[in-house]
């Protein structure tokens, strides 16, 4: 709590050293902040330039995390097994795409946040279509998710995507980003053909789960709410 205390009273970097140290002190939090790339961006901005220049957005961004690191939501504990639902929950802005990861075990009434996160669009990625801007949310959380809950546990996906099957049956070749929608498509189908036997790895949920809701859904429900994408073998 003294740290957190330490953050709250902090004064406004003067130069681009306290800034970039400002940063390295507050990214422990990262994971507990919604959308905390996109907040931070002015700082990174001007830790990226020549001149200092602190204007009205980093003032902005500055007082909002030390506000978010305050109020951080706390993560886990991770649990495992065959009962325990995790939702990945993504959206797509505009200036970049957004995950979450959540997770509800046995006995619980609501869902548990493991992670956020969130980054800016780089390079050609910002001219990307919208199909696939879905995707490369649903590959950047995929991924996320992997590294949180392991390769083997039930993924849920929330919002549905529904392309995801036309994915699946090697469609590529007919959009212009091939080579990246290959590797998309085989991070997601890897993860998708392995964990429980009887079960795909990845369902894609047709109704939106927004953030901390409940979302305990029975076996029946789950096959009557949830599309599966690619069955295992």
């Amino acid at each position: 709590m003294d740290i957190i205390n330490k953050i709250a009273a902090k004064s406004p970097p003067t130069n681009k050293k306290e800034t970039q140290a400002f940063l390295g002190v507050v990214g422990f939090w990262r994971m507990h902040i919604p959308n905390y790339s996109l907040i931070a961006s002015p700082l990174y901005q001007v830790t990226q330039k020549n001149d200092f220049k602190w204007g009205p957005e980093q003032r902005q961004a500055f007082e909002q995390i030390k506000q978010e690191i305050v109020h951080a939501v706390a993560l886990g504990p991770v649990w495992a097994g065959p009962d325990v639902k995790n939702v990945l929950y993504t959206v797509v802005r505009e200036s970049g795409p957004t995950w979450s990861l959540w997770q509800k075990a046995p006995g619980e009434t609501r869902g548990r946040p493991l992670g956020f996160w969130s980054r800016g669009y780089r390079g050609s990625e910002a001219r990307y279509t919208p199909t696939e801007k879905e995707i490369l949310a649903a590959y950047e959380g995929v991924r996320a998710a992997s590294e949180v809950i392991g390769t083997e546990a039930q993924l849920l996906l929330a919002p549905r995507l529904p392309l995801l099957g036309w994915m699946f049956k090697e469609r590529a070749s007919a959009i212009h980003l091939a080579t990246t929608w290959s590797k998309w498509v085989a991070l997601i189908t890897q993860q998708a053909r392995i964990g429980n036997p009887n079960r795909p790895g990845i369902l894609e949920v047709i109704t939106d789960w927004p953030e901390g809701k409940d979302f305990g859904m029975s076996p029946e429900e789950e096959v009557t709410l949830a599309e599966a994408v690619c069955p295992l073998h």
